[in-house]
Parts: structure tokens; C-alpha cells; sequence
């Protein structure tokens, strides 16, 4: 009987080392990055193809999937009203689930058994994944927003990069937001128009302050044009008083 004995030379487990390290840096890096852009992403909401919001993401693996599936494109959702405390809907797919006890807050983006999602205006305490938190609005103004029956809403990946640039390079900022009787605008601009939700135009102004007295407590959207820069858009709560 013949036999061969194979017996590997130094070179050889150099270069194994070699291709090992780097293995483990490459995946290293991917998963840092993987980390990093979940950390940075913010989530887009369209309630009913009017009101956009935006929501703080979590940091967990069913962020980092959801945003790679948002990443093909933006997802509708149909959603419908449970329990007077959530809105409901059926996300198409399945992601990884990161279960914890978690008594909700107005506003909490949550994944249900790795498959719907919901967003609750009202507390409830269940085992659930936490996906995110909707940014700056009272459980009053969120229940306007949903409304009382089916609503859709689309998600996507929220281009705060370019928002912040428009900002930066315009000089606009808004204050106070939410406002009760004035807002603020500062900033060099031309125009100012103040429309509801439906995007009906409610007046224009030349002025820096607008008197808000007369308007009703919701959500309305500013758009500020400027002859030198692109219109820079924001949205702006109005509070009771």
C-alpha cells in the first residue's frame, strides 16, 4: 500500500494565518459598519401619504434588517386600530426578533412577532422588539395624525444628511418648535408659506415672526424659498395654549 503524507510548510501556515487575520478584520469591519449606519439611520414616516414624521431607531438586529430591506426601496404598510392604544399592520415579511418586557410610550415603533408592525399612542406592557421612537409629538397630536380607522404608512430611509445640509447652507432655523402663539424664522429667505396637512395654503408672509394666534393647535408645514437656494421645508406643531 502506498501512502502519502501531507505535511504543510511553514510558508503555508503563514499564508493561512494571514488569510485568517484578515477574514476576522474584514468581518470586523463589516459589522462595525453594519453598527454605525443603524446608529445614524432615522426612519421616514408617511401617515396616509400627507404627514411625514421621523423617528430615532434602536440599535439591535431587527433595525439593522428592517433597514436593509428599506434599502430596495420604501415599504407600505396597511395599517388598523387595536385596543384605543396602537395602530397595526402586517410588515410582509419576517425579521429577527429581539424580545424584551416593554411598557410603550406614545409614539414607540415596535416589532410584534417578527412580522407587524405597530405604533402605539398609548401605553401597553408586553414582550416585544423595540424598533424606534417617533420624534417630537404629544400623544394628542400623534392621535391626530393616525386618526381613528385604517391608516397606511409608508417607512423609509430618512435623508438627514441632506436635510441638515439645506439647513446649514440656507442659515434657516425655526424657533420655538412646537410653537404656541409665534414662531420664529431666522435666516436670509424671501417668502415664507404656511400650509395645513393637506397642503392647502393658509397665508404667506415676508416676515420673520409669524403670529400663529389665529391658527388651530395641529401640524402644519412650513416652506421657505430663498432666490439663491433650494426651498427648505420643516414641519411645525402647533400647541394649545
Amino acid at each position: 500500500m502506498l501512502v502519502f503524507y501531507y505535511k504543510p510548510t511553514g510558508i503555508t501556515k503563514r499564508k493561512s494565518m494571514r488569510f485568517t487575520k484578515s477574514t476576522i478584520v474584514l468581518l470586523l469591519v463589516i459589522l462595525i459598519y453594519a453598527s454605525v449606519s443603524a446608529q445614524n439611520a432615522k426612519l421616514k414616516l408617511t401617515i396616509g401619504g400627507q404627514t411625514e414624521l421621523t423617528a430615532t431607531l434602536v440599535e439591535n438586529s431587527s433595525v439593522t434588517a428592517l433597514l436593509d430591506l428599506l434599502r430596495t426601496g420604501p415599504l407600505t404598510i396597511a395599517m388598523r386600530d387595536y385596543g384605543n392604544m396602537e395602530k397595526v399592520g402586517a410588515i410582509g415579511t419576517t425579521l429577527p426578533r429581539n424580545d424584551e418586557q416593554i411598557t410603550t410610550e406614545p409614539g414607540d415603533i415596535i416589532l410584534y412577532q417578527g412580522s407587524a408592525l405597530v405604533i402605539y399612542y398609548a401605553p401597553n406592557s408586553w414582550s416585544f422588539t423595540r424598533l424606534g421612537k417617533i420624534d417630537n409629538v404629544t400623544q394628542n397630536e400623534l392621535k391626530t395624525i393616525l386618526g381613528d380607522g385604517d391608516v397606511t404608512v409608508t417607512l423609509e430611509i430618512a435623508d438627514t444628511t441632506t436635510d441638515i445640509a439645506d439647513l446649514e447652507e440656507n442659515r434657516i432655523q425655526f424657533f420655538p418648535n412646537p410653537a404656541e402663539d409665534f414662531i420664529e424664522v431666522s435666516g436670509q429667505f424671501e417668502n415664507i408659506t404656511l400650509l395645513d396637512i393637506n397642503g392647502r395654503k393658509l397665508f404667506n408672509t415676508t416676515e420673520a415672526i409669524l403670529d400663529l394666534s389665529s391658527v388651530s393647535p395641529g401640524i402644519y408645514v412650513l416652506n421657505v424659498e430663498s432666490g439663491s437656494h433650494k426651498p427648505v421645508v420643516t414641519k411645525i406643531i402647533k400647541r394649545r395654549n
